[in-house]
């Protein structure tokens, strides 16, 4: 079967000598791990699409009774360039795609996350970094993953709350940094990921 869709690498490692394994979070299908064939060779065809951060147009092709799909073509859409030649940005977008990726089970489709993801890395190839960003959009994943805190009245203040989970990346933009505050809002995340997921962010410590 041949299927079509559009996707952002979360990210890729190694398989055999000239392959990789790439995880893409599709727009209609989910999150599928895609082998791209040749990709580690100078002349792979489809190497630019199986970097990390990229946005893309896919064309897979999956064997009956296999859940391994095969890329066997497609265009790149955005290479998100600002991101890349600033390493704070870089981090930051490599954070976005490392919590999108553990909150995600496999070919479980999430039209929202994905809209989250790819309007969060298309404000960041913009913008640059800002002290709320992360904490936002961790609070937004959250949310979509039935983990959310939009209810709890405790910490912050309701501005700033309601701003973190529903306001633009704009507004988010505007917000004063308050380092207090920060710690309050990144203590809740570490709970969730460590207590009712066990799940450890790589991430993490690279990011403000």
């Amino acid at each position: 079967m041949i299927f079509c869709d559009y996707g952002i690498v979360l990210q890729r490692r190694p398989l055999r000598e000239n392959d990789r394994i790439v995880t893409v979070f599709t727009l209609e299908h989910g999150k599928l791990e895609v082998n791209f064939k040749s990709v580690r060779l100078a002349k792979g065809k489809l190497r630019a699409l199986s970097e990390a951060l990229t946005w893309g147009d896919y064309r897979f092709f999956l064997k009956k009774g296999s859940n391994f799909p095969v890329c066997t073509g497609g265009r790149t859409l955005s290479a998100f360039g600002a991101i890349r030649r600033d390493l704070e940005s870089l981090y930051l977008a490599m954070h976005y795609c490392e919590v999108v990726n553990k909150l995600t089970p496999a070919q479980s489709p999430s039209p929202e996350k994905y809209g989250l993801l790819l309007g969060a890395l298309y404000d960041l190839d913009q913008h640059g970094d800002a002290f709320w960003l992360r904490r936002a959009f961790t609070l937004r994943a959250l949310d979509l993953a039935g983990f959310g805190f939009r209810e709890t009245a405790a910490g912050p203040d309701a501005e700033l709350w309601d701003a973190l989970h529903a306001g633009s990346w704009k507004a988010v933009r505007g917000l004063k940094a308050d380092p207090a505050a920060g710690e309050f809002v990144d203590g809740l995340c570490r709970r969730v990921f460590a207590e009712s997921l066990g799940v450890d962010l790589r991430t993490l410590p690279f990011v403000k």
